[in-house]
């Protein structure tokens, strides 16, 4: 079973969830899928046994074969082939999505392909948590291939899998969500978090995917994320109260299922009730 812990926006509790699912859950596979700032090991405290550079395949051209065609560029889409008549022909690549299709419309074969590193991707244990999480190189313009490419790594015997996704609802969090079996949305009892909420549901129900709600810090704010769940037919399955030991616990990168046995048994009922779902 995959579950991809997701929300609309950030600071939701988001990671203190997916890891303390995790750790009640395990043995397990863990995946921090928020390339662009990844924070899921500050809590589980995984010991990082290998890293690995993460590439993507970039045009290069070969000026002694090119004679300025310009089919290269016009068939990019993204306009990343830049041709200066008569000097020279390159790719941005800020710009280009790495598809090889340049390369297969040049008529003098003057296009080959080398790597562009765009980040690592690091692998690790905590006990029965196998941990994976990706780094994106900073000025990277899009996360979407490295979150890709740590689903290529999973180990094809993992049965069950945790992914903390990024936050919002952008490019990022589908790539995160799309293989999900259930997507779990951490969110708060506030007009903000009502607002993204609504945002991720449509990711959610575009891709047709169960979903479910975790309302963190649940004893503040308004009922309002409460009438939203029981109009939309969305279970909530967890309330996280505003607790001053869970805070102080946070603050030293320990999560609730670690320092505490009764929130473990609370997050190993939630994988319950999150199996319950798929029947």
């Amino acid at each position: 079973m995959i579950v991809s812990v997701a929300s609309g926006k950030g600071g939701t509790g988001k990671t203190t969830v997916a890891v303390s699912l995790a750790i009640a859950a395990a043995p397990i596979t863990l995946i921090d899928a928020d390339v662009e700032e990844p924070n899921a090991n500050i809590l589980l405290h995984a010991e990082k046994s290998t890293i690995r550079k993460a590439s993507l395949p970039f045009p290069e051209i070969d000026m002694k074969k090119c004679d300025f065609c310009e089919k290269c560029s016009d068939f990019c889409a993204y306009n990343a082939i830049v041709v200066l008549k008569g000097l020279k022909v390159f790719a941005v690549p800020e710009i280009c999505k790495s598809c090889g299709g340049c390369k297969l419309v040049c008529p003098q074969n003057a296009i080959s392909e080398k790597p562009r590193d765009i980040g690592y991707i690091s692998f690790g244990e905590k006990g029965d948590v196998s941990f994976e999480e990706g780094l994106l190189n900073i000025g990277e313009s899009s996360a979407t291939p490295l979150i890709r490419m740590l689903f290529d790594f999973v180990d094809g015997e993992s049965k069950n899998i945790v992914i903390d996704c990024p936050p919002g609802a952008a490019h990022p969090t589908v790539e995160s969500i799309k293989r999900a079996d259930v997507v779990l949305l951490v969110t708060e009892p506030t007009p903000f978090g009502l607002h993204d909420l609504k945002e991720a549901l449509v990711i959610t129900r575009t891709l047709n995917k169960r979903t479910a709600l975790v309302i963190n810090r649940a004893d503040i704010g308004t009922d309002e994320i409460l009438k939203f769940a029981d109009s939309n037919k969305l279970p909530v399955l967890m309330e996280i109260p505003y607790d001053e030991e869970i805070a102080r616990n946070y603050s030293k990168g320990i999560s609730p299922a670690e320092f505490s046995p009764r929130w473990r048994e609370k997050f190993l009922n939630l994988w319950t009730k999150i199996e319950g779902m798929i029947g």
